[in-house]
């Protein structure tokens, strides 16, 4: 008798196992929320909510996929059409193109080799400590200076007096302030001021990469699409910005600003 009551007591258990086994959780299937048993409502509800979350990282993936695909679809094709023209008649101006696109992809793939290794580097919260974010900013600008001088923009840092701390993967947010400096610098024309500011309130913390190279009325589906290699930089700060805890803003900024990317991190209420 006790045999048939512990049976007849799992099977509830047993029917819902085998419900979450046949679950193709990535092919958006969900357990059903009027599920005939109703002592696992609760634990149907948070596997479900498993579900959603992993359902909504697959989409990042082939979203960020798809974005890498088509960033480097257009230096390979051009690359390969280069070579062929330069083989037939390698004029200086030929192979000057053609260095410049074999440079654009390994830029890019060198930025998700990059993104690879923080992530990898970065997986457990040991990694994460205390950064001053005003070091680490003055630290980028410090090695982005020559190249700084040499495209003849002119780079600044901005910070309060008092550090502003948080608690973050040092290398990924090295990774993505970089790329922020890198857009600036790249991306905007010769007498351009990019500044780098380092801000806190009460409630919010974070750091600023503004320039004025008049990029304001450049919709920023442009910016994300476009041919220049812009938007796999940004795609790649939006996901770490994710890791981090933080948010990726774009806006005008304050004058004589025209565009302001800001990474965003809110303070925990006391």
């Amino acid at each position: 008798l006790l045999w048939w009551a512990l049976r007849r007591g799992l099977s509830p258990l047993v029917r819902l196992s085998r419900d979450v086994a046949a679950l193709d959780g990535l092919g958006g299937q969900r357990l059903d929320t009027a599920h005939r048993f109703h002592e696992f409502s609760s634990t149907v509800r948070a596997i479900n909510t498993l579900v959603d979350s992993l359902q909504t990282q697959a989409r990042r993936e082939r979203e960020f996929a798809s974005d890498v695909a088509h960033e480097l679809r257009t230096p390979l094709a051009a690359l390969s059409l280069q070579a062929s023209a330069a083989q037939h008649d390698p004029t200086p101006e030929r192979l000057t193109q053609l260095e410049a696109t074999a440079l654009r992809a390994g830029h890019i793939l060198s930025q998700l080799l990059e993104l690879a290794r923080a992530q990898r580097d970065g997986t457990g919260r040991v990694a994460w400590r205390d950064v001053a974010l005003g070091d680490v900013a003055a630290g980028l600008i410090a090695s982005h200076a020559q190249e700084g001088f040499e495209s003849r923009h002119e780079l600044s840092l901005e910070q309060p007096e008092e550090p502003v701390v948080l608690h973050v993967q040092p290398m990924l947010l090295e990774l993505a302030l970089r790329n922020l400096i890198e857009n600036a610098l790249r991306h905007t024309p010769a007498g351009t001021q990019v500044v780098v500011a380092v801000w806190q309130t009460e409630a919010e913390a974070g750091v600023s990469v503004s320039d004025d190279g008049q990029r304001a009325g450049v919709p920023l589906l442009a910016q994300t699409h476009g041919s220049s290699g812009l938007g796999l930089g940004l795609r790649l700060v939006e996901r770490i910005a994710e890791q981090l805890g933080a948010t990726l803003q774009r806006d005008t900024g304050e004058a004589p600003m025209t565009t302001r990317f800001t990474l965003r991190w809110s303070r925990p209420v006391p």
